[in-house]
């Protein structure tokens, strides 16, 4: 084939792609609009759907890692990107530690000196920063609502509104020291309930 129609077609599809790309990003936004249309609409005709909607959403503590993980099993992700070519994690570990004690409102963790921090479950990270006897902080909202607590974390690997799999490289211990934490509806809750080694 001469080589100006091997250009001209790999041109047409490339243009092809950048269309896809493009109507697939404004579907997504239009469905997007007409739902949260719909449920205006709705509260403001309904006044027991719009109480229901202020104590969710306004009062309570609504789980954006759920909607998220909710929005990409139907509707795919927000931007949509072309396939990239699967590949495997280097990091996909699970928590290890030696013993572990009631600490605060969590756990006091043993693990190894400098270890390398895994998700426990996939969520968003909600917090990093400083909190009081825990050191520095990252908070995972998990897709099943529970807040997760990593403390003691220093070298950083996420940012603050990632999101992140389970069994994902967080960060590592100041030492051989990892605190944990699991809240739920400003409950906290026991470890061995999500633990298990």
């Amino acid at each position: 084939m001469d080589k100006n129609i091997q250009e001209y077609l790999q041109k047409i599809n490339k243009t092809k792609k950048n269309k896809s790309f493009l109507l697939s990003f404004f579907n997504k936004l239009l469905i997007c609009f007409i739902l949260v249309l719909v449920c205006l609409i709705i509260m403001k005709n309904n006044i027991e759907f719009k109480n229901y909607v202020e104590k969710n959403i306004f009062h309570d503590n609504i789980s954006f890692a759920y909607l998220n993980n909710l929005y990409n099993r139907y509707f795919g992700k927000i931007l949509p990107s072309y396939k990239i070519e699967e590949t495997t994690p280097v990091f996909k570990e699970n928590l290890e530690y030696k013993e572990y004690h009631k600490y605060y409102n969590g756990y006091q963790l043993v693990v190894s000196n400098s270890y390398l921090v895994p998700a426990i479950e996939s969520g968003i990270i909600v917090f990093n920063g400083n909190i009081e006897n825990y050191g520095n902080v990252l908070i995972v909202e998990g897709i099943d609502g529970v807040d997760t607590w990593y403390g003691n974390i220093k070298n950083i690997n996420v940012n603050l509104y990632d999101y992140i799999d389970k069994g994902s490289f967080l960060g590592e211990t100041n030492g051989n020291t990892l605190y944990l934490v699991f809240e739920k509806n400003q409950e906290y809750l026991k470890f061995e309930d999500y633990i298990k080694n």
